[in-house]
């Protein structure tokens, strides 16, 4: 493994970073971009991304091309191979220097080898698909819960940059931001209070908190404008929820695609949510998060920065304990499962002085 990084350092490479999937987790990454266009401003870096979750990276001023593919499936080959044939063609026209995967599965770590890049760059705990095998480079092995900002920015300081000053800078389309100030205009909700966040819905169940508890929440703290968030998917859970709610509110649920989402989260003063994409948009825009952690480790995957509060039982539980190895990968995302609903464990009370933290009351 090729490791002499001070002979192989330009001041102008051609970067291709690979994160595919999934929406935190994208955007999470974002601080990468940011530290390699600091370090290499003359460089031309371009993101990998599946089409879904495009939106994040379109318009980074980190960036200078978003490079789209196709979602795959390990049990469908031949689309896969067609896929990979469709994007060596892509990449290999492109010429790249440098690709760095900050996946580390085997549909990220494939493209490296179809982009021609001399450096195939990933990170040493990436032991999942074999995808280590497509690299010829990989960044030093990182302590264990460490946060998944700072553990992709590790490769970023392998690569020379400062990573002292983590940002995101994640855009906000001024189409969508009008859209978002229509609808708090339009809900004729009380001037001079702060909109708060409510996104009850998560990619799992069991990182889900009941919605009765938001209702409970809405209802317990005044002087608030409410506006429930969901996907296309959360519009029942989230008209149910606005219905029991006493106070103002706008539901946007099913009404927002990714972009009107980012406008509209960009727009609270704080958010109340789950483990989920959303969340981490929320903080990387700098809005207050209340986060609701169960089965999920919120030391690797919590919001990112200061400002936030997190109410994780399940982690208070875990603390100090060893953690069940699974190989070279240190740093988890999930807590080895039980039959508890760890959700449960966190109480409205809880949630209700939380929030009034974040809103400085």
């Amino acid at each position: 493994m090729n490791t002499d990084l001070p002979s192989q350092t330009i001041e102008a490479p051609r970067v291709l970073i690979v994160k595919r999937s999934s929406l935190g987790d994208v955007v999470l990454a974002l601080p990468v971009a940011c530290a390699l266009r600091d370090r290499y401003p003359d460089a031309h870096i371009a993101w990998v991304v599946e089409s879904r979750f495009a939106d994040v990276v379109l318009g980074h001023p980190a960036l200078d091309e978003v490079i789209l593919v196709n979602r795959q499936y390990l049990g469908k080959p031949l689309e896969l191979i067609r896929e990979w044939w469709r994007m060596r063609g892509e990449l290999r026209r492109r010429r790249f220097d440098w690709t760095i995967d900050l996946q580390g599965l085997f549909k990220s770590a494939m493209l490296l080898p179809c982009s021609g890049a001399a450096r195939r760059i990933g990170r040493a705990e990436h032991r999942r698909e074999l995808s280590y095998l497509l690299y010829n480079e990989r960044s030093p092995l990182q302590p264990e819960n460490l946060h998944a900002v700072n553990r992709y920015l590790e490769v970023a300081e392998y690569l020379g940059c400062d990573i002292s000053r983590p940002r995101f800078d994640l855009p906000v389309q001024p189409g969508s931001l009008e859209w978002a100030d229509a609808v708090i205009r339009d809900a004729a909700m009380p001037p001079d209070r702060p909109l708060v966040g409510l996104n009850a819905g998560t990619s799992h169940p069991r990182k889900c908190w009941p919605p009765e508890r938001f209702v409970e929440v809405a209802n317990a703290v005044g002087d608030v404008n409410w506006v429930v968030l969901g996907g296309p998917d959360e519009k029942d859970l989230a008209y149910g929820i606005a219905d029991q709610i006493r106070g103002p509110n706008v539901v946007t649920a099913g009404r927002t695609d990714l972009p009107k989402l980012v406008a509209m989260l960009s727009r609270l003063d704080a958010v109340i949510s789950g483990d989920t994409g959303p969340m981490h948009i929320s903080a990387a825009l700098g809005v207050p998060v209340v986060a609701l952690f169960g089965p999920t480790n919120p030391a690797t995957n919590g919001p990112f920065g200061p400002q936030h509060r997190v109410l994780a039982p399940r982690a208070a539980a875990e603390a100090g304990k060893p953690r069940p190895s699974r190989g070279p990968t240190s740093s988890r995302a999930w807590f080895e499962p039980d039959d508890r609903d760890w959700m449960l464990d966190i109480e409205v009370p809880e949630v209700i002085a939380a929030l009034t933290e974040v809103l400085g009351r």
